[in-house]
């Protein structure tokens, strides 16, 4: 009986111990795979497709097809792209539209972004898990500031 009583013990031990898996940092969540856009809005008004037209709000849904399925690739060597979808607006643009760099602050709060077409850009996390990725840009253009609010998925 000792020695079940012992066998038994062990037993419930080794195999109720579970190795916990580590939460994955915010390097490995915002790389690996690329993220969808998926969802934009600005305020105030903004003439997000220069086209003489202001949107205010959401602006999504009126995007160019082109632009709905275009993806933002991070590696985990600090590269960024901007990449074209299957749909282009322009047949002769290249795959890649923009490319760069990223890196975080020092909080992990925010991501500094320096793109070959739009340059600096500094994206405030309010969202970031395995599948979603939302941000916030604060963007100023002759004395205006405006706000931008991208939606990402994979």
């Amino acid at each position: 009986m000792n020695t079940f009583l012992r066998a038994s013990l062990l037993l419930l031990v080794c195999f109720s111990c579970k190795e916990e898996t580590p939460a994955p940092t915010k390097t490995e969540l915002l790389t690996g795979r690329p993220w969808k856009w998926v969802g934009g809005a600005v305020t105030p008004a903004f003439d997000v497709f220069s086209n003489g037209n202001l949107s205010n709000g959401e602006y999504w849904s009126q995007a160019p097809k082109c632009w709905q399925d275009d993806i933002r690739v991070f590696t985990t060597a600090g590269k960024f792209t901007h990449e074209e979808g299957a749909t282009k607006c322009n047949v002769a643009d290249p795959q890649i539209y923009a490319q760069g760099t990223w890196q975080f602050d020092a909080s992990e709060k925010v991501v500094k972004i320096n793109d070959s077409a739009l340059g600096e850009q500094m994206w405030e996390i309010q969202e970031l898990t395995a599948t979603t990725l939302k941000v916030v840009e604060v963007y100023q253009e002759k004395g205006k500031t405006y706000t931008f609010n991208y939606s990402f998925t994979r």
